[in-house]
């Protein structure tokens, strides 16, 4: 006997894509039905894991938290948007980066110890973005 496939989509409550890495809510995962929502939430997994973090998968993540916890150089715009890049292309391939723009304090004064990142994707027909910030007492926020 055949397996019947059963769509996602918001109207039908008992079939979602994946979970949320959102943790606002305390013992419960947000089930998510909708691929741009996923693509988000794996576009955010893949930043926040580092290269060999990751069982039997040693090559999955990003060296970006190692790269923004690094002190600032001329080569730090170029090496973030390098760390983001590659991995993306290599794990996510269905997410096309558009823009990523960096900000450091060489680029506003008030960022004296800060980083903002602004990642622009498309996944499908929706355009997203997605901000990391380090502030300077060390806290990174997605």
């Amino acid at each position: 006997m055949g397996y019947q496939i059963q769509v996602a989509s918001p109207d039908n409550p008992d079939i979602a894509l994946g979970v949320s890495i959102s943790f606002d809510r305390p013992g419960v995962f947000d089930s998510i039905r909708d691929s741009d929502n996923q693509a988000l939430n794996n576009l955010k997994n893949l930043l926040l894991t580092r290269i060999g973090e990751r069982y039997n998968s040693p090559t999955y993540g990003t060296n970006l938290l190692n790269i923004i916890f690094e002190p600032n150089n001329e080569d730090r715009k170029q090496d973030v948007i390098d760390a983001i890049t590659a991995p993306v292309s290599q794990w996510l391939p269905y997410i096309t980066l558009i823009d990523i723009n960096v900000l450091t304090a060489d680029d506003d004064p008030n960022l004296n110890h800060q980083i903002t990142i602004t990642i622009t994707f498309s996944s499908g027909y929706l355009e997203q973005q997605i901000g990391i910030s380090l502030d300077n007492q060390g806290q990174l926020v997605v």
